[in-house]
């Protein structure tokens, strides 16, 4: 073989194994920078729900959750507003729902009585019974 072939073949097997390391050294560092973001948004999710679950579990043994006083206060406005029988939680609140007009001058006076009763030996619909026989 010819010297110059040899030389040609040499430069072009060492251009060919850069061209390889650069295209190689490319992949790895793409997979690199996608895999630390992965491991970042996986530890950021975790650290993320611990500091939350810490939160929660502060505002239990504190007293002052106030996820489920949202939802208490939701059902008790429920409540109050139903016309199922629902009564008021205090007397503001069926003078209230009396002023806006709610509920009639003869209901604000059987809510209030079920409100300052405290009768225990009866229960609600007993109260009521009796209510109306007496009437």
């Amino acid at each position: 073989m010819d010297t110059g072939k040899i030389l040609l073949w040499l430069v072009l097997g060492v251009v060919g194994l850069v061209v390889l390391n650069v295209v190689v050294s490319a992949v790895l560092a793409a997979i690199g920078l996608l895999w630390g973001l992965i491991t970042t948004t996986a530890t950021l999710a975790v650290v993320g729900g611990l500091l939350y679950g810490a939160y929660r579990l502060y505002g239990l043994v504190s007293g002052n959750d106030t996820g489920s006083s949202v939802s208490t206060s939701r059902n008790t406005s429920f409540s109050q507003n139903s016309d199922f029988g629902g009564t008021g939680n205090s007397v503001d609140d069926v003078q209230t729902r009396y002023a806006n007009g709610e509920i009639s001058e003869a209901e604000l006076e059987r809510e209030l009585e079920r409100e300052m009763d405290d009768d225990s030996d009866f229960d609600s619909i007993d109260r009521e019974l009796q209510r109306e026989r007496s009437s």
